[in-house]
């Protein structure tokens, strides 16, 4: 998933920390390294060491410096557990810390190798996770299926959570088997996905609505397909 599309799906969740985030298959952990930087307000672009604005006749390096000094003291540790993962590879959860190790406070983000599928009870939290589709399942496992057990898995596990799913091929939305509170157009790529909301209640789901626009942001409303 490209960094920017992670750091829009965090952003529209609206996570402010006070609820524990999860992504339960977070590959490489991009989600997981944008939601912590999200949290410790760590700087757009902080393992960068050189920009093209740099060459520019009138770039003031002192001023510079004296703007990433200040951008940098802002970073603040992130409340413990508050963020934490999981992937069934035990390759992808290894690269997952290791991209995590990068960034302040990374090393502290709890990233397991297990089956979404086995976890326990995770009512109370947000989900948010960019499952595999089409190339990233094996031939014989069945993309819709796949999709088909994550819907149980939050109708029977997750009870007042409160999931964001990235659908790369959005014709999965319809085998998961759950209404979205709202839906968004988001592409990744050269892939025209959408990222979903559902808000698992105990009781009836109340109607769909649709969210407001991130932060520093004016978005046309459109119907979506």
């Amino acid at each position: 998933m490209q960094e920017t599309v992670a750091a829009a799906i965090i952003q529209w969740t609206e996570w402010d920390g006070t609820q524990p985030l999860l992504d339960p298959m977070c590959g490489s952990g991009t989600l997981l390294a944008e939601a912590l930087m999200h949290h410790c307000r760590i700087p757009a672009a902080f393992l960068r060491r050189r920009f093209g604005f740099e060459r520019l006749p009138d770039f003031d390096r002192s001023r510079w410096s004296s703007v990433k000094a200040a951008a940098d003291q802002a970073i603040r540790p992130p409340i413990s557990d508050r963020i934490s993962g999981g992937d069934i590879a035990a390759a992808a959860v290894q690269t997952a810390r290791a991209n995590l190790r990068r960034l302040p406070y990374g090393a502290s983000i709890r990233i397991d190798v297990s089956d979404f599928k086995q976890r326990n009870d995770l009512s109370g939290r947000l989900i948010v996770c960019n499952p595999p589709y089409g190339i990233r399942l094996r031939p014989t496992s069945g993309t819709a299926p796949f999709y088909r057990d994550i819907g149980d898995f939050l109708k029977q596990r997750c009870t007042g959570a409160t999931a964001f799913i990235y659908f790369g091929d959005r014709e999965m939305l319809k085998h998961i088997g759950l209404k979205p509170s709202w839906k968004r157009p988001l592409k990744s790529g050269g892939l025209d996905g959408r990222l979903a909301k559902f808000e698992m209640y105990a009781g009836r789901e109340p109607s769909p609505r649709q969210p407001p626009a991130p932060s520093g942001t004016r978005r046309r409303q459109r119907e979506i397909k």
